[in-house]
């Protein structure tokens, strides 16, 4: 706990130097959020088809963008990729885990506040979406998007370390990345012709306790995989 204590006073710093681009960003984000959603009903009568992939473009990678370019991660000296504010840290007598630490809560603060605005609206612009959910399954629904939010969404906050790439490797990653999730997007189908979101509101309705009890090990289990990545790639990155 105290070790908490300390990465939150230190994350305080780079929280307050991004709290510039918070309220303009918020703005917007709401702005977006409620204009996305007013075609929320649409989507549930299986007539819009790249809803889920807008929908999961702004939940997973809006929350990066909201940081700072200071301390988004760049290309620095030779062949190293990191935040700069990663190799600063490291320069001063603060523990790895406690820089750790300090990144996921700066990443929380930066993802759940925006992540939460697109779930307030959907209820409140998709007249299906209240007749579809209960107080339970929604709170079941926001379970199972908060557990995706930290076991895929977090991977961001780990990459930050970085590491020694070449530019070549780093565009063959990318686009294997893409691939990767085109692939996916259109195999998804196979397994719910109505789309991701529309499946894990059944998911909430349906197998509302299992739903609830895999989200909560998900999130616990994404949660200490991504710092235990994250320290282990500080350990083997050399930064100078």
């Amino acid at each position: 706990m105290n070790e908490w204590k300390q990465a939150y006073r230190l994350a305080a710093f780079e929280i307050k130097a991004s709290l510039k681009n918070f309220l303009p960003t918020l703005i917007f984000y709401i702005a977006m959020s409620l204009i996305f959603m007013l075609a929320f009903d649409v989507y549930l009568e299986g007539e819009f088809k790249f809803f889920d992939f807008m929908f999961l473009l702004i939940f997973f990678m809006f929350p990066a963008w909201m940081k700072s370019k200071e301390f988004q991660m760049q290309k620095m000296d030779g062949d190293l990729w990191t935040a700069p504010s990663i190799i600063m840290l490291q320069q001063l007598p603060i523990p790895k885990n406690i820089i750790v630490k300090s990144r996921f809560i700066i990443h929380a603060f930066c993802s759940f506040p925006f992540q939460l605005v697109l779930f307030i609206a959907m209820p409140l612009m998709s007249e299906n979406f209240r007749d579809t959910m209960t107080p339970i399954t929604y709170i079941a629904f926001l379970l199972i998007w908060l557990s995706l939010s930290i076991s895929i969404g977090f991977i961001i906050v780990a990459s930050e370390a970085g590491g020694n790439f070449k530019t070549t490797a780093i565009v063959k990653s990318f686009i294997y990345l893409v691939i990767g999730a085109v692939v996916l997007y259109f195999m998804f189908p196979l397994l719910s012709e109505n789309g991701f979101i529309h499946w894990t509101m059944s998911l909430a309705t349906e197998w509302t306790l299992p739903s609830v009890i895999a989200s909560i090990v998900l999130s616990i289990a994404g949660w200490k995989y991504w710092q235990a990545d994250m320290r282990k790639t500080m350990k083997k990155t050399e930064y100078l």
